[in-house]
């Protein structure tokens, strides 16, 4: 393969692993954006708390995504 095709191939990965980070940062916006999140408990509470072990595991999609 010739230098100009090798680097329109990484060219090409390249983006598709960025379409996938930003499809996996819209899933997690979408989440974030869901009634699990909206709204008052029935004891009153806040809905729009979120656990760290989420928030990890959602960078951690974010971070493979495209790889």
């Amino acid at each position: 393969m010739n230098h100009i095709a090798r680097l329109q191939t990484d060219l090409s990965a390249a983006h598709a692993a960025i379409t996938a980070r930003d499809e996996a940062i819209q899933a997690f916006r979408v989440h974030l954006d869901s009634d699990k999140f909206r709204g008052i408990e029935s004891d009153g509470s806040r809905k729009d708390w979120i656990a760290v072990a989420d928030v990890l595991a959602w960078m951690a999609i974010i971070k493979d995504a495209g790889t």
